[in-house]
């Protein structure tokens, strides 16, 4: 029996580099510090998209197993979001390689399947939608609303229809003069009006993500 064994998990090896991986594109911070790292959104992008609830194993190029893992928590255009499973090993960090957890040799000799807990689907089930959100980066120091940027906002508009309430959340920073944080609600009000959005409330509460570009969300409430 060792040989067979031993065959498969060489055959779940391969198939797991092989398999496409998402990757954390920006980790974002909610509310006021201190930051505890199970509040922590990981926004993931790439191919194929996971389920809500699924459960996915992060990795670093150069370093071997598996660093932390993380639940599915919404499908936003574009992106995934995912929060940390405990218990909390590792914080994963922008590059790092996610994928779906492996199943286990004894599943795959035909053991019953893992059929996921009800309360992963729960929030499909609820009766008001989710906001569609978006985000978008300013370059430091820079107002102006980047092609790219408009590519993705034009692309939001396209796929979430004009109607709803629209939010702009430019949050505040002691760093940022109020005449660039002016400077860049100007720019995205002109921008959103140009695609058929007339009107947009704004919201400067303490939201952050890591890296050195300066955030910015559009969200559309129904």
């Amino acid at each position: 029996m060792r040989l067979p064994l031993l065959v498969l998990g060489l055959g779940l090896t391969s198939a797991l580099g092989a398999q496409a991986a998402l990757t954390v594109v920006a980790v974002v911070r909610q509310g006021p510090p201190p930051y505890d790292p199970a509040d922590r959104i990981y926004v993931l992008e790439g191919s194929p998209a996971p389920q809500v609830g699924d459960r996915l194993a992060v990795r670093r190029p150069g370093v071997r197993g598996t660093l932390a893992r993380l639940r599915v928590t919404a499908l936003r255009d574009g992106h995934t979001e995912a929060r940390l499973v405990p218990p909390l090993e590792h914080s994963p960090m922008k590059g790092d390689l996610v994928t779906a957890e492996a199943a286990s040799p004894l599943l795959a000799l035909g053991a019953p399947a893992y059929a996921p807990l009800p309360v992963l689907t729960a929030p499909r089930s609820l009766p008001q939608a989710p906001p569609r959100e978006g985000l978008l980066f300013f370059l430091p120091q820079r107002w102006d609303l980047s092609p790219a940027g408009m590519k993705k906002l034009e692309g939001w508009v396209e796929a979430w229809g004009t109607g709803g309430r629209w939010v702009i959340h430019l949050p505040a920073a002691k760093a940022l003069r109020p005449e660039l944080q002016k400077d860049r609600l100007d720019a995205l009000r002109a921008a959103l009006r140009s695609l058929g959005i007339a009107e947009a409330t704004v919201d400067t509460t303490p939201r952050t993500t890591e890296g050195r570009n300066d955030p910015a969300w559009i969200r559309r409430l129904d």
